[in-house]
């Protein structure tokens, strides 16, 4: 018997403070909202009602501008400046308290809107059928997020406070991990050129007012 979709919960990180951007980059317009936005949409098609934000600079403006916040969780993380790991840190601990069913945690980056919800419900689909305690994405040099953790990686998860972000914990348990080919869909937007590049690629219509 596969294990249960409905007990993954999804923790999209986006308390950055976009600093290479010099704007608010989970704002920046994409389709019919923002990067924000595609996340959590593409997070609640494979997890409806199961979705948590992890927010830190500019979290007001940042919630206010969500056009999908109805369907998920934002927590506000006081120390987000300590770094990505830190946050997964913070948001792995509201999960546990919060969502107490949970059997595994699908973290996910705000600024890969490539990353949709065929790929999420592929990483979802081999961690039903595998044995596997993690889930993770290929990349040139490695693996790393979007990353399925099951529930015996939690603490360590919760451990993290550095910026080295959950990447540590899947090479150190590389032989329980799945590694997935997301077919050229992790191209991540760090800055304006990043973004401007990726839009004129695919041609995407942008939301602006």
């Amino acid at each position: 018997m596969g294990r249960a979709v409905k007990n993954i919960t999804v923790l999209i990180l986006a308390a950055g403070a976009s600093t290479r951007m010099g704007t608010p980059k989970q704002l920046l317009p994409w389709k019919k909202g923002n990067l924000l936005d595609i996340a959590i949409e593409n997070a609640s098609a494979v997890c409806p009602n199961r979705v948590v934000v992890i927010l830190g600079a500019n979290a007001d403006k940042i919630r206010g501008n969500s056009t999908n916040g109805s369907s998920v969780q934002f927590v506000f993380h006081k120390n987000w400046r300590l770094g990505l790991g830190s946050s997964i840190s913070y948001g792995v601990d509201f999960i546990q308290r919060s969502l107490q069913n949970t059997k595994a945690i699908l973290i996910l980056l705000c600024d890969q809107p490539l990353i949709d919800s065929e790929y999420l419900n592929q990483m979802v689909q081999a961690y039903e059928s595998s044995a596997k305690g993690i889930i993770a994405t290929e990349y040139k040099k490695g693996v790393g997020v979007p990353a399925i953790f099951d529930r015996p990686y939690f603490s360590d998860l919760r451990k993290l406070d550095e910026d080295m972000g959950a990447k540590k914990i899947i090479q150190e348990s590389i032989n329980d991990t799945l590694s997935l080919n997301p077919s050229g869909k992790t191209m991540d937007i760090d800055t304006l050129e990043d973004y401007q590049k990726l839009t004129k690629i695919l041609n995407t219509p942008l939301n602006q007012e």
